[in-house]
């Protein structure tokens, strides 16, 4: 019933364009009954978006993390679900004249810039690449992660809604980590016995849940007397944890030790609490690898060996000092890289660049891309959203709302787990990396509110119900 009350009525060209939808829908399932039905679902999000783009977010937010489980050969429903969130945003703001847009652009006037810039170098990079379509085809897979921050903008418009959010990013990791500890591992392969949930791969798993870890202890502190849901926000933290070790990631160790740290660093009237959470997190971590998992594991997350990742740097270093400034052109690194190898210096790993892949580091993968004007662009657009979430949690603090300044530095924990694990994985588009980027702009918003009405909402008792 609550949910019911939230929708607001379709209007005449909402109505149109459902219509239109449910024609096609039928046009499907003359082809394939699969088809239809997977158009009818796409139908049913759209409208729920359309309707109120706060259920359509957090209902994105949650399939984000299915990717495994919504994928079939190349088809990923998570991708069809980013497209429509995306499309039926537009058509919800083209219906209220671009106030959303408007208001996102002035209150965020360096960001908005950000965005634009690094979106309009990635389609433009197709003048020099050596695959015109892959660099179009890249940039646009940039614009509709990156419509996730206006669409954020819109939809976290109260702090109950920031609440749902996290909750929603908490719950998706939840199930991904669920679903990998009662699954069988994979049995050859890269992943052979670890742990890869349903985003499929064990390295892309770990940097979810060391992103989710921080969220989830976030809402546990902001519950106070629900005790069947602080026990539940409990077993999540513990779900989480458990997954992220059985996934024997360094990197995602590494992430989680960085989250720890700069918890510390970073947290503000919790210091205290966060140095005690590292300290027990580091002995259960060391304990679990050294008392309790079998010898390979252990072997696994103490090997030196950068599983190939130090000779893509090279070869990636080699095209960036080749092309310092215009780049190779958007995602055009995997097509060239076998042209750098035959150059002065010692590469292992060899099959790593003849079969083509990403440069294992983000960064590096923007600047051997888009050369000097794509890394800066990427850096600001995040360092403008984590300054976002940053000052976000200031003025919290400065108000004296703990719950929400304590959701605001656990979103900035959450950046810092997923960008330590960029520097060993190319993932610009990943969407576990932008709805946390996401967040913060919205979270800026609801801080200036708060501080120009002056009013404290009163603590947060439990977390409601959409």
């Amino acid at each position: 019933m609550a949910v019911a009350r939230r929708l607001s009525p379709l209007s005449a060209r909402q109505i149109a364009a459902l219509a239109i939808g449910c024609i096609a829908v039928g046009v499907l399932s003359g082809l394939n009954p699969k088809y239809g039905i997977e158009g009818a679902l796409g139908l049913i999000f759209a409208v729920v978006t359309m309707m109120d783009v706060t259920l359509g977010f957090l209902l994105f937010t949650v399939a984000s993390f299915l990717d495994l489980a919504s994928s079939s050969g190349s088809f990923s429903g998570t991708k069809v679900l980013g497209l429509v969130l995306a499309v039926s945003w537009l058509a919800r703001v083209g219906t209220r004249r671009g106030s959303d847009v408007v208001a996102f652009c002035s209150e965020n006037p360096g960001l908005t810039f950000a965005l634009v810039a690094m979106l309009g170098w990635a389609a433009l990079s197709f003048a020099w690449a050596s695959s015109p379509n892959t660099a179009i085809s890249g940039a646009a897979r940039y614009a509709l992660v990156m419509l996730l921050v206006p669409i954020a903008y819109s939809a976290i418009r109260t702090r109950r809604y920031a609440v749902w959010v996290i909750a929603a990013f908490v719950v998706g990791a939840v199930i991904s980590s669920a679903y990998g500890l009662v699954t069988s591992t994979a049995s050859s392969g890269m992943d052979a016995g670890r742990l890869t949930g349903t985003i499929g791969e064990a390295n892309g798993e770990a940097t979810v849940l060391a992103a989710a870890i921080p969220m989830a202890l976030s809402l546990l502190g902001v519950v106070r007397q629900s005790a069947r849901l602080k026990l539940a926000l409990l077993a999540a933290v513990l779900i989480l944890f458990a997954g992220l070790v059985g996934t024997l990631s360094r990197e995602g160790l590494v992430s989680l030790a960085a989250v720890m740290v700069a918890a510390v660093v970073f947290g503000g009237r919790w210091r205290r609490t966060a140095a005690m959470l590292l300290v027990v997190g580091a002995t259960m971590t060391v304990g679990y690898y050294v008392l309790l998992a079998p010898a390979t594991s252990l072997a696994r997350v103490t090997m030196s060996d950068t599983s190939g990742r130090s000779s893509l740097w090279t070869v990636a270093w080699r095209v960036i000092e080749a092309h310092p400034v215009l780049g190779v052109g958007n995602d055009n690194f995997v097509l060239v890289s076998s042209q750098y190898i035959n150059r002065p210096g010692a590469i292992q790993a060899l099959y790593f660049i003849n079969t083509p892949k990403l440069t294992h580091n983000t960064f590096l993968e923007a600047f051997a891309d888009l050369g000097i004007p794509g890394l800066l662009t990427l850096v600001a657009v995040l360092g403008f959203c984590i300054a976002s979430a940053v000052r976000a949690a200031w003025i919290f603090e400065a108000l004296g709302d703990r719950d929400m300044e304590l959701m605001a530095r656990a979103v900035v924990l959450a950046i810092v787990a997923i960008i330590t694990s960029d520097m060993f994985v190319a993932a610009a588009y990943a969407k576990y990396l932008w709805i946390p980027l996401a967040i913060c702009p919205a979270l800026l918003a609801l801080a200036r509110r708060a501080e120009q009405s002056g009013a404290v909402p009163a603590p947060a008792q439990a977390l409601p119900e959409p």
